[in-house]
């Protein structure tokens, strides 16, 4: 892990990232199909190519049939080939994103179809809504600032898949009072249009989460893009994640040694002193080992961890507080009893879900043949990258990292590129340095300016020493002040330029911000920006 790679958004707007460079993405997707073919990986003893092809299979039909259940126009079966197809992965959180986050769905389709293959975007419902607002830009043009508006009332923090709508009024008012905070700045918000959408699969749904992806994933379908969508939800219900979950769990100790040891060395290489970025290290409490896993239950939906004990050849789940089962884990395949036993505790109410890192672990590992990441995921897989290599001794396949920028269409009076920083500078340079700025009128300088100029000059050639030092600062200091009168002009100039710069940079942090919503963009201005993915790409 000496190499770590460094990813921004593009600076301008329209423009879009693709890591590797988008003709070259073909080549990766046939390079990970064979990487898969030939590893030298087993999971609960089976090939990871026989373990990958019925993950695959099975991760499909249930994509398939959760589309089905909100899009009939899905109707008959599943094509069973479908799983021998390139699969192109991505996923985000159910939640209302900027257009730079959203193009992944449209790069991902775009790719699959061009390969003859399948497009499938993870939700990750297991993360926790900490808020219901999204950040518009409110004020005019001319004196804009941040603004917030509620589409539900606040709640408790509880994941996506468990967060229901609190306060019909507020959600339903959401769009007109986006409209009032919004009226100078924005025309036509696919908003308006989209939201009711919105409300109905919400409704539908009972959750948030997937009220928002639903509505969200109609909208590409509209479009013509035919991506699947599964909940991180479901996946982790299958038979599939539930093996491979099982696999860590019976080597968790060796799974702990590589994961805490990977986030150690990122941590030192990026001078990261917060031991809860990227992710958390996974703890050892006595003979109980931290999993990579959430669990809560319905009647309590805060996330917990997950903990496991390995005692005498037996296994012991918990999360230390509210429960303690004993999960059966057999030798090689043999763990079709822990999978029953898995699935008997979600229909009890428990609720076992991968942290984020194992979610793309498994996706990358046993079910995708390119996963498409924004930029703080891929700098997250840096970390899943040398896990999986050390636990699994071998190199994961690839990943694409893609993203882009967009801008609301507000005009600006001024240029966009505003730098209040240059002002500031020589603001400082007057302190320091005024005996640069001293004008002269027409008969030279003036004669006490000369003086202070050329006795400061005296000392700042004088070498420092022990015995000179507090003398030679404090002559420089005086002299500096005492020509403070002879730059009073320009630092009055100066000073009403920076007042005026910072406003403009204010304005311009606002107006030019690409973290607002899909949804405050007119859909012309997306549609422009998502489908013509791949001819702005290459």
């Amino acid at each position: 892990m000496a190499q770590y790679a460094r990813y921004r958004a593009p600076a301008e707007s329209g423009d879009k990232l693709v890591v590797p460079p988008w003709d070259e993405l073909g080549g990766v997707v046939s390079e990970n199909r064979a990487w898969r073919s030939g590893a030298g990986v087993k999971i609960t003893g089976q090939s990871l190519a026989e373990f990958s092809a019925a993950a695959r299979r099975e991760l499909l039909s249930r994509a398939h049939d959760y589309v089905a259940s909100y899009y009939p126009a899905l109707d008959g079966e599943l094509d069973g080939r479908l799983a021998e197809k390139p699969l192109i992965l991505t996923g985000h959180q159910p939640e209302m994103s900027h257009p730079g986050v959203w193009v992944k769905n449209f790069a991902a389709g775009a790719l699959a179809r061009s390969l003859g293959g399948t497009a499938l975007n993870l939700v990750i419902d297991a993360d926790a809504c900490r808020g219901t607002t999204i950040r518009i830009p409110s004020g005019t043009a001319q004196s804009p600032q941040f603004g917030s508006v509620q589409f539900d009332a606040p709640g408790e923090v509880v994941p996506w898949e468990e967060r229901s709508v609190l306060d019909g009024a507020c959600w339903n008012s959401f769009p007109q009072r986006v409209r009032d905070a919004t009226a100078n700045l924005l025309e036509e918000p696919m908003l308006d249009s989209w939201w009711p959408m919105a409300t109905d699969r919400a409704m539908a749904a009972g959750r948030v989460g997937a009220g928002l992806a639903q509505a969200r994933h109609l909208v590409e379908r509209q479009w013509g893009v035919q991506n699947l969508e599964l909940l991180q939800s479901d996946l982790c219900r299958s038979d599939a994640f539930r093996r491979f979950a099982c696999h860590i769990l019976r080597e968790l100790r060796l799974f702990i040694d590589a994961h805490n040891g990977v986030l150690d060395e990122y941590r030192r290489a990026h001078r990261i002193r917060n031991h809860a970025h990227p992710v958390s290290n996974l703890e050892r409490r006595g003979e109980w080992l931290q999993a990579p896993l959430w669990c809560w239950t319905a009647a309590d939906p805060r996330r917990r961890a997950v903990f496991v004990r390995h005692h005498g050849g037996a296994f012991t789940v918990s999360d230390l507080r509210s429960f303690e089962h004993p999960l059966r884990l057999g030798e090689g395949p043999n763990d079709a009893v822990a999978v029953a036993e898995l699935a008997r505790w979600e229909a009890q109410g428990l609720k076992i879900r991968s942290r984020a890192l194992i979610t793309t672990m498994f996706a990358r590992l046993a079910v995708a043949d390119l996963f498409i990441h924004g930029i703080g995921g891929a700098k997250y897989d840096e970390v899943t990258d040398a896990i999986a290599e050390r636990f699994f001794h071998i190199a994961p396949p690839r990943y694409a990292t893609i993203s882009g920028t967009l801008r609301l269409p507000i005009a600006q009076a001024h240029s966009r590129r505003v730098d209040a920083s240059q002002f500031q500078q020589r603001l400082r340079e007057l302190d320091y340095h005024p005996e640069r700025f001293v004008d002269s009128n027409g008969d030279g300088l003036d004669q006490a300016a000369a003086g202070l100029i050329e006795e400061k000059l005296r000392w700042v050639a004088t070498p420092k020493t022990p015995g000179n030092a507090a003398a030679r600062h404090e002559a420089i200091v005086s002299a500096n002040r005492a020509l403070q009168p002879y730059v009073a002009a320009r630092r009055n100039r100066l000073e009403a330029e920076l007042i005026q710069a910072s406003a403009r940079q204010r304005s311009s942090r606002v107006l030019d911000s690409r973290e607002y919503a899909f949804c405050l963009f007119s859909r012309e201005q997306l549609r422009h920006f998502l489908l013509d993915f791949s001819a702005q790409a290459l």
